[in-house]
């Protein structure tokens, strides 16, 4: 397994590619292509690919939204993938990259959803602050973990 660390993507590389057809794959929705134009206007974007002999069957994504604090934007690790560790290891080394670029704070939001995402959340520290209904109706959980 190989990580790759970007501090952004060209859309029209293969890396790029292959992480929006496997977020295409999971989400059902070309988000990726949509918020490629809000992730090259934020400072100090992350984005972490796991890959298997060329093929990406991980990323996570992230940037900073406020002086020390940093939000975990998008995730995800394919089914055939998962229950190996993938997901810790990508927020391992997001949370290992964000101390050493001054961080206190990461902040995410899921959805009840994605439970293996919150479990996952929870299970690294992270403490639920707070929770909003998004434009669609449903219920986001807001969760943050301080990293010093």
């Amino acid at each position: 397994m190989e990580c790759r660390v970007f501090s952004s993507l060209d859309t029209n590389s293969d890396w790029f590619k292959s992480m929006c057809a496997l977020h295409d794959s999971i989400f059902g929705e070309p988000e990726l292509q949509i918020y490629h134009a809000e992730l090259s206007g934020r400072p100090q974007r992350l984005v972490l690919v796991a890959a298997d002999d060329g093929r990406v069957v991980g990323y996570k994504i992230g940037y900073q939204d406020r002086q020390n604090r940093f939000y975990s934007w998008l995730g995800a690790v394919h089914p055939e993938y998962r229950s190996q560790g993938i997901a810790s290891e990508l927020m391992s080394r997001q949370h290992a990259w964000c101390k050493s670029h001054g961080y206190h704070v990461v902040r995410t939001q899921t959805k009840n959803k994605w439970r293996n995402m919150l479990i996952l959340n929870i299970r690294h520290g992270f403490d639920i602050i707070g929770t909003f209904t998004d434009d669609q109706g449903e219920t986001k959980i807001i969760l943050e973990k301080r990293l010093l």
